[in-house]
């Protein structure tokens, strides 16, 4: 509750513009957002833009998503007519600025696509190309649990920034990757910006005055305290931003696992990175050309696939064994032949079902090592290709025209009609015209 006093007092005057500037970046700095503040200071004014509801594509792309698919050694997106096979495709999503909880370059924006993605039956696995200097904190776990959790993979690209928030999203991706020397990585902790607005009203003509209920003794104690003591006594702030970062470096090391290196400067300090310093500390995986990353993608579909059919055979054996134990125990059990024959039987049954069920596994295991083989092989064809004729388009492409009798198609949805079909999209697509 606010007590206004001195009315009829004159007010100075004071840039609009310049106010809300202020307040956007006491605002982005105060615990709300996980944002790197060099950048933030860099791009405040197009920060307030944003935030007013200007339409900033020509700045930063909105968050957008497609379909690619080889095509004469080649990747290029793919179009109406195409024949796609299942998880023949790759998935694609781009997203570049500060993200936002909701609208197009948001949190709730990216979850859409990931999920529509998955659904997909076409899209073998995903491409996340990032750009961001981190964003809102709400929001961010839950992208990172999605990825983290994933059942296809997810190669996140980093082209330019993936700090604070942004790098949170994607630490829990099958495979990291920098695509530039300068790219920045990291900054992965958590601080807090308090101003003394009272203070500054006042010096403006307009002191304002907080009255607090009789039973609100601990309402806003963090940031009265400091407020309160100039600065001197942060106890409270501190014990909150500690739990704030003590979830954020825990889902990092959660996500990246054994392959955090304990090598070079510790990650978890806050410090942003270099490529090179970020695959020695494990932050990354390696750094690449963008060129490279959709037939690294196809590696690591064709991997998946190996490994997969490789645990199932080794389950197959497995039970196979233990099989093989309880029918010695049945044999080996007081009571004698009589009573251990019908369990031996039914042993026997469930070995031969299980010798037809390896002999299957073997000749899917056979013919996974044939599609490794053929992938590889295209792999390293796409490698030449890209050294001889330099770095292809981007992976944007333009989305095919849908026709008037696709509501009508028997092929299940795909992953762009789900996300069409949203109603924060249609309403968006309303304000801002698509």
């Amino acid at each position: 509750m606010f007590v206004l006093s001195n009315q009829s007092r004159q007010m100075p005057d004071i840039n609009p513009q310049f106010y809300a500037l202020l307040t956007m970046i006491g605002r982005c700095l105060s615990g709300q957002w996980l944002i790197e503040p060099t950048w933030l200071h860099q791009h405040a004014d197009l920060m307030l833009r944003a935030d007013q509801g200007e339409d900033l594509t020509s700045k930063w792309p909105k968050m957008s998503g497609a379909t690619m698919i080889q095509k004469d050694g080649f990747f290029a997106a793919a179009e109406k007519g195409d024949t796609i096979g299942k998880g023949s495709a790759y998935g694609v999503i781009n997203m570049v600025g500060p993200i936002y909880k909701y609208g197009y370059n948001s949190s709730k924006m990216l979850m859409a696509y990931l999920r529509a993605m998955e659904s997909d039956e076409r899209i073998g696995g995903i491409k996340l190309v990032v750009d961001s200097p981190g964003g809102m904190v709400h929001g961010t776990r839950e992208v990172f649990e999605t990825i983290k959790n994933f059942s296809k993979p997810v190669l996140s690209v980093i082209d330019g920034y993936a700090a604070s928030a942004a790098y949170y999203q994607i630490a829990g991706s099958s495979r990291i990757v920098a695509t530039q020397p300068n790219d920045q990585i990291g900054s992965i902790g958590t601080y807090q910006s308090m101003a003394d607005w009272n203070a500054f009203y006042k010096s403006m003509g307009l002191p304002f005055y907080d009255v607090y209920a009789t039973a609100s003794t601990e309402k806003n104690e963090a940031y009265r305290q400091v407020i309160e003591s100039e600065g001197k006594h942060t106890e409270l702030a501190k014990k909150q931003l500690d739990a704030y970062n003590g979830l954020f470096v825990a889902d990092v090391q959660a996500g990246r696992g054994d392959r955090l290196t304990g090598k070079g400067q510790d990650p978890m300090k806050g410090r942003l990175f270099f490529p090179s310093e970020a695959v020695t500390n494990g932050l990354i995986d390696e750094q690449i050309s963008e060129g490279e990353s959709l037939a690294l993608l196809a590696d690591m579909l064709a991997t998946s696939k190996q490994s997969s059919i490789t645990m199932d055979f080794k389950s197959f054996l497995s039970s196979l064994g233990n099989l093989v134990k309880t029918a010695e125990s049945a044999q080996g059990a007081e009571g004698g032949q009589q009573n251990a024959q019908p369990t031996v039987e039914q042993l026997q049954q469930q070995l031969a079902q299980a010798n037809t069920q390896i002999g299957t596994l073997t000749t899917e295991r056979d013919n996974a090592t044939q599609e490794v083989t053929k992938l590889t092989t295209e792999r390293d064809d796409l490698k030449g290709k890209v050294t001889a004729f330099g770095a292809q388009p981007g992976a944007m492409g333009t989305q095919a025209q849908k026709g008037k009798d696709d509501s009508t198609s028997d092929e299940p949805e795909s992953w762009e009609k789900v996300v069409a079909g949203l109603e924060h999209n249609k309403e968006a697509d309303a304000i801002f015209g698509k």
